[in-house]
């Protein structure tokens, strides 16, 4: 704990209520995370926000129990920066965010407030917060998104295209429009990069976000758990797990209920934990983010828009149909279909652009076409699962859900959305990837996926036996497993970005965005919520994916710049 200048700021100055917005529901987060959606799509609440909402609790009772110290060190600060004061009004700032993520937001107000910004926070219903957001209401607004791919294509380009699905600060320029084109339009991975680097210089400079940080992925297991690997996706592979002395391995999910066990009828990270022990796809993924072949033997690209994809032979799905191109075909159409899921469209098409079409050539071969030559297409396929063409005509999404039939190395015995999923191994599993060994059968018998979203419930369970795997553990108590010899804890690279995205319409001078970001001390905040398990960024990128610019140095805490770049846009800093 540090005080003084280089401590968090205190509650000093102009005042930081919560303003008049909508008040949150007191649980600490709120929406359902999906792969590459706006917090609107995060399971901030009964997931991260739960573990969060207790450690950014302890920083308020911190923020409260420094105040002397901090409104001196806030004076002495304002003191000695810049000389006299421009022509103008002080700007006037609300930072808005959901529950979970207050108290950040309040010791990031403080640090406004010291370089002469009007700072308050106000709290919201996040559903109310996301629908404000995409009208363009609000000025400044943490929210969070996620990576399915580990590429810009579903990070920063949906956030920070023009027009972007993803694009609620409204940030807009030609020529990053054209870089991020000029990326997706090539298969070659050196003119992709350079354009990936060149749209960050730009977003640097323009700042149309705070930019934040991402979280260590932190995972724990029982000491009698072999051959166990955190990924960076957030999945559990359980093919490899052994379990010292058992044969049923119970593993508690983050999660207060899945979405689908149907693979089409989802955009969630914690549901699909759940459906790649069921269904396998084209293609997966090493640990480390690498895509080896999978149902796929192998595959070739005659042309910058076409892949053709050879099948293995031998496969079968848990209800001993043989897996063949008439089911790849019919999994891709289902999903691009409009109507695909019982008259629904399913949300996992975003995942596949920009295929356009899917052919049978034979039994064992596909042809697949895309709109575009797309250098992500195939981190894209791994997120897709085959199902078998006859069952799901015959049972439909619904019957899918309810009774999944894959070809992965579970099949499903029972269980519930918002309680458990019970698998046990399917004894005619063709193996799985040939680039991850051990291939064959699972070696534990029975899986047991329960829903557990109270970190301290999970911790607990761990420590007492109940459960063996769990997610997400909080970065303040990780010392605490640590310290256990019967427990391992994992960390792994996160695919979540953490920010502040500013509406630049209403903050449309990028001096005064600059400034925003000069403001914080990042290093300081991070470390006191995370104890070492969150990182900055420089933009809008993740260093783990690919297009990161090393180059790039997140903006430094400094609170005189950001002082004269408010002066120079016009506004008072005294």
């Amino acid at each position: 704990m540090v005080g003084g200048r280089k401590g968090l700021p205190l509650g000093c100055g102009r005042g930081s209520g919560r303003g008049q917005g909508e008040m949150g529901s007191g649980t600490p987060g709120g929406p359902r995370r999906r792969a590459g959606g706006w917090a609107g799509g995060a399971r901030s609440g009964a997931r991260a926000g739960a573990g969060r909402g207790r450690v950014l609790a302890v920083v308020l009772v911190l923020v409260l129990a420094l105040i002397a110290a901090g409104c001196t060190a806030g004076r002495q600060e304002q003191a000695g920066g810049e000389a006299g004061s421009s022509e103008g009004k002080v700007l006037t700032l609300t930072l808005d965010g959901a529950k979970n993520r207050e108290a950040e937001l309040q010791v990031i107000a403080q640090y406004l407030k010291q370089v002469g910004i009007d700072a308050q926070v106000r709290v919201w219903e996040y559903q109310t917060l996301v629908a404000e957001a995409q009208k363009g209401t609000r000025e400044a607004y943490a929210t969070d998104w996620g990576s399915a791919t580990f590429t810009p294509v579903d990070l920063a380009v949906p956030k920070l295209e023009t027009g972007g699905r993803g694009n609620y600060s409204f940030y807009s320029n030609p020529e990053v429009d054209r870089l991020f084109k000029e990326a997706a339009a090539t298969t070659d991975e050196a003119i992709a990069l350079e354009a990936y680097k060149q749209a960050q210089q730009i977003l640097y400079q323009d700042a149309p976000w705070i930019f934040g940080y991402y979280l260590d992925a932190i995972e724990a297991a029982s000491a009698k758990v072999k051959n166990w690997q955190p990924s960076m996706d957030s999945r559990i592979n359980l093919h490899d797990v052994e379990l010292e002395g058992g044969d049923t391995l119970v593993v508690g999910l983050r999660a207060d209920r899945i979405l689908s066990l149907d693979p089409a009828a989802y955009r969630d990270r914690d549901t699909e934990t759940v459906i790649r022990n069921i269904y396998d796809g084209l293609v997966t993924r090493t640990p480390d983010g690498r895509v080896v072949p999978e149902i796929a033997e192998s595959w070739e690209q005659p042309d910058p828009t076409t892949y053709v994809f050879k099948l293995r032979r031998g496969i079968k799905f848990h209800n001993g149909e043989d897996l063949t191109a008439d089911d790849v075909v019919y999994t891709f159409e289902r999903i691009l279909a409009d109507d695909g899921l019982d008259g629904q469209p399913s949300p996992r098409k975003g995942l596949v652009e920009p295929l356009q079409s899917v052919e049978k050539i034979d039994d064992y071969t596909v042809r697949m076409k895309l709109a575009n030559p797309s250098a992500a297409f195939l981190q894209l396929l791994v997120h897709t699962q085959i199902v078998p063409k006859d069952y799901v005509e015959e049972v439909g999404s619904a019957g899918l859900s309810q009774r999944p039939v894959g070809a992965g190395p579970f099949r499903f015995v029972e269980g519930t959305l918002d309680g458990q999923i019970v698998l046990e191994r399917f004894d005619d599993y063709y193996g799985g990837s040939p680039d991850l060994p051990p291939v064959g059968p699972a070696k534990v018998k029975r899986v047991i996926f329960r829903m557990m979203p109270e970190p301290a419930t999970r911790i607990a369970a761990l420590q007492n036996g109940e459960v063996h795997i769990i997610q997400e553990v909080p970065p303040d108590l990780v010392a605490q497993l640590e310290n256990d010899p019967d427990v391992q804890v994992k960390v792994t690279q996160g695919t979540r970005l953490y920010m502040i995205e500013l509406n630049t319409q209403k903050l449309a001078d990028p001096r005064v965005r600059q400034a925003l970001n000069y403001a914080i001390n990042w290093d300081e905040l991070l470390q006191e919520l995370y104890k070492g398990h969150a990182h900055r960024v420089a933009t809008a990128m993740l260093p783990s994916g690919f297009g990161y610019d090393e180059s790039l140095k997140p903006y430094p805490y400094d609170p005189a710049k950001a002082k004269q770049l408010l002066q120079e846009a016009g506004y008072k800093v005294d």
